[in-house]
């Protein structure tokens, strides 16, 4: 029996388009955030949930034609265009898997870096997907993750379909085993799957109105509606009068959108 996919947002066609917009968007930020854990050349990498691109072609430069980075998985169709991104890029030293990131069948301790970047906001148990990153490393190897917090995403002014929409969409979050406020807990975790060193870094965007971020919240939203709908969390009326305020809202340039994200690393003993 095929393995069920637990990813929270789905692999439409639509969503593979923002994760590769959003690996375009992130692209700076993630390299950054790789300098800092100062991965040599020659490294052996590892992403989990590369989607469609991730951070693949970032790591293939750090690491450099002596080192190799290894996508995993979930969605058949995001590995058939990941391994495109690959192909089309000549990016000799990447190999993109089909798997699970919480059982990804990789050799123990083979890799000097696991990462992932905004999975565990979308998946149950994100623990057991720390559990097999840490695993992955060898001593001396590190765990890095980038990952929202829900309990941080506002708008202001404030705006009542704003807060109405936010409550149905947790609600729904919560009722299918994910954690928003993840973002928070990731150095926590970090900590608890026995790694060490643990360092965090917060991170604020404000999304003026011509980002292509600015609108995740509603997209999210209309990604789910017929399940949240469908599981009580709002009426059909309920969700089409907030959605067409927050387009609105967000449209009007003097509203200030605002997340928040957190990279936390640390070293494995």
């Amino acid at each position: 029996m095929a393995e069920r996919d637990q990813y929270f947002l789905g692999h439409s066609v639509v969503e593979q388009q923002r994760l590769q917009q959003q690996a375009r968007d992130l692209a700076d930020e993630s390299r950054r955030f790789f300098e800092q854990i100062a991965i040599p050349t020659g490294a052996h990498v590892v992403e989990i949930g590369c989607g469609p691109q991730g951070c693949l072609g970032i790591l293939a430069d750090r690491v450099g034609p002596t080192g190799a980075v290894v996508g995993v998985e979930m969605s058949e169709h995001a590995v058939e265009l990941a391994r495109g991104f690959v192909a089309e890029q000549g990016l000799a030293n990447v190999e993109v898997r089909h798997g699970n990131g919480k059982a990804t069948g990789l050799p123990r301790a083979s890799f000097d870096l696991a990462t992932a970047r905004l999975v565990l906001v979308n998946i149950p148990e994100p623990e057991d997907v720390v559990t097999e990153m840490a695993a992955l490393v060898r001593p001396g190897g590190v765990v890095a993750l980038h990952e929202a917090d829900w309990g941080m995403v506002l708008c202001d002014p404030p705006l009542p379909a704003w807060d109405t929409m936010i409550r149905a969409f947790l609600g729904y979050s919560q009722a299918n085993g994910i954690d928003h406020l993840i973002g928070r807990r990731i150095g926590r975790l970090l900590r608890t799957s026995g790694l060490k060193d643990v360092r965090i870094n917060p991170l604020l965007h404000i999304y003026d109105v011509h980002h292509s971020r600015r609108t995740l919240f509603p997209e999210f939203a209309r990604n789910l509606r017929d399940r949240m709908v469908t599981n009580g969390f709002m009426t059909e009326d309920e969700f089409g009068s907030c959605h067409e305020s927050l387009e609105r809202h967000l449209a009007d340039p003097d509203t200030l959108v605002i997340w928040a994200y957190f990279q936390a690393w640390a070293t494995k003993p």
